[in-house]
C-alpha cells in the first residue's frame, strides 16, 4: 500500500468512528496505536496526546495540531464507511485532518535527514466544544519548548490544489449572546391583558438586524446571527418567557466591544417599549486566527509550486487554533477539497471531502516545517 493510501485508510477508519469532544476516547486509541506503529511513545491527556520527533541536528521545535472531535450529526451520506456511532460524523474534516497529521508523521519519520529540531505532532480534542481543547492541552505543556505551530484546515469551498493563507486576521472572534424576555402571559383571546414574550423577542431580533448595516462601519467586518428563537406552550397561550440565541462574529476587539454593547441595548429598549424586561449574557468565545506574518512568508515561499495559492478574504468561522497563536508565532491555512459533485456546506450531515486533498495535505505540513528548519 503506498503512503498515499495508508492516509486515505487512516481518514476512512477514523470518519466511522467519530466522537464529541473531550469523548474521544475510541480515536484517542486508534491515534495511540498508529504512533506507536511507528516507533513513537506518546503522551495522552485525557482524550488528546501528542509525540515529538527528532530531526537531524539542533534546531527550532514547531508543532503540528491536527483537531479529532466529530459532531452531533446523523450522517446522511451514503458513504460505504459511514458513521458507526449513531447520531454523530465527521462533518468538518476533522478525520481528514487526523489522517494528513499520521500521514505526516510517518514521512518525518523517514525522512529525518531532511529538517533540523525537533517537530511535535499534536491531536487535539473537542475544537468543537468552546472553551475548546486548546486552552487544555496548552495548560497540560503542549506548547513547552515549542517556538512555531503550524495547523491545516479542510475547506470545501476550495478546489483540490488551493491552499489559502493568509497574514494577519484569517478567522473571527467566535461569541455567543443569549437574550431572555420576561412579559406576562395570558389567554390568546385576550392579548391586551398580557406582555406577549414571543411578540417582543420577534421585534428584538429584527432589530439586531440593525447593527451591522447602521452601527457598525462598513469596512469593519462583523456578523451578528440569531440562531435560536423559542418560547409559549400552546397555541392558544400568549408566552410570559422567550428566549433569543445567537452569534457574533468580528476581527476587532473594539468591533466586538461595541456590538455586545449594541446587542443590550436593543434588547433593553425594545423590551421597555413593551413594558417587559430582558436578561442579557454575553459569553466571549474563541478569539481571532491572527496568523504571523514572517510564518505565512516562509510558508507561502515552500509551497510554491506545489499548490495554488489564492487570494480571498478572512473566513468568519471560528478556531481555537487562536489559542496557540496567542503563545507561539505560526499560521493556518485552508487547504482545498471541494468534492465531485454537489458541494454541501461544512457541519452538513452530507458534508463530503475530495481525499484527493490529504495528500496535498502531508506535503503542506512537510513543507512548513522546512521552511521552520531552514
Amino acid at each position: 500500500m503506498s503512503w498515499q493510501d495508508e492516509v486515505v485508510a487512516h481518514r476512512r477508519a477514523l470518519h466511522q468512528i467519530p466522537e464529541l469532544g473531550f469523548e474521544e476516547s475510541e480515536t484517542q486509541a486508534y491515534l495511540h496505536q498508529a504512533l506507536q506503529s511507528m516507533g513513537l511513545d506518546p503522551v495522552a491527556h485525557k482524550t488528546g496526546l501528542w509525540a515529538d520527533i527528532e530531526g537531524n541536528g539542533p534546531g527550532k521545535t514547531v508543532m503540528l495540531r491536527a483537531d479529532i472531535d466529530g459532531l452531533p450529526l446523523k450522517e446522511d451520506t451514503g458513504l460505504s464507511f459511514s458513521s458507526r456511532h449513531e447520531g454523530i460524523m465527521h462533518a468538518c474534516g476533522h478525520d481528514g485532518h487526523m489522517a494528513i497529521l499520521l500521514g505526516t508523521t510517518a514521512r518525518l519519520l523517514a525522512n529525518r535527514d531532511d529538517f533540523t529540531g525537533r517537530v511535535r505532532v499534536a491531536f487535539q480534542p473537542a475544537e468543537e466544544k468552546p472553551p475548546g481543547g486548546a486552552v487544555d492541552l496548552i495548560a497540560a505543556g503542549v506548547l513547552e519548548g515549542v517556538d512555531e505551530v503550524l495547523g491545516l484546515h479542510l475547506w470545501s469551498e476550495f478546489p483540490v490544489g488551493e491552499v489559502q493563507l493568509l497574514a494577519g486576521p484569517a478567522m473571527a472572534n467566535a461569541d455567543e449572546f443569549i437574550i431572555r424576555v420576561k412579559g406576562r402571559g395570558g389567554h390568546g383571546s385576550a392579548p391586551e391583558t398580557t406582555k406577549d414574550a414571543v411578540l417582543i423577542a420577534a421585534q428584538i431580533v429584527v432589530n439586531l438586524q440593525t447593527i451591522v448595516s447602521r452601527r457598525i462601519g462598513a469596512f469593519d467586518p462583523a456578523v451578528v446571527s440569531c440562531g435560536t428563537i423559542s418560547g409559549g406552550a400552546n397555541f392558544n397561550i400568549i408566552a410570559e418567557q422567550a428566549e433569543i440565541t445567537g452569534t457574533v462574529r468580528t476581527f476587532s476587539q473594539e468591533v466586538q466591544k461595541r456590538i455586545r454593547q449594541e446587542i443590550h441595548h436593543i434588547a433593553q429598549t425594545t423590551a421597555q417599549l413593551c413594558d417587559a424586561e430582558v436578561d442579557f449574557s454575553y459569553v466571549m468565545g474563541y478569539p481571532a486566527v491572527v496568523n504571523h506574518a514572517q510564518t505565512v512568508a516562509r510558508w507561502s515561499k515552500a509551497l510554491g509550486g506545489v499548490v495554488e495559492l489564492r487570494e480571498g478574504q478572512p473566513s468568519m468561522g471560528g478556531e481555537d487554533f487562536a489559542y496557540y497563536l496567542h503563545h507561539r508565532p505560526g499560521a493556518f491555512l485552508f487547504l482545498g477539497c471541494a468534492p465531485q459533485g454537489e458541494i454541501f456546506p461544512h457541519h452538513s450531515p452530507h458534508f463530503l471531502i475530495n481525499e484527493e486533498a490529504l495528500p496535498l495535505g502531508v506535503e503542506a505540513l512537510w513543507r512548513g516545517v522546512q521552511s521552520v528548519s531552514e
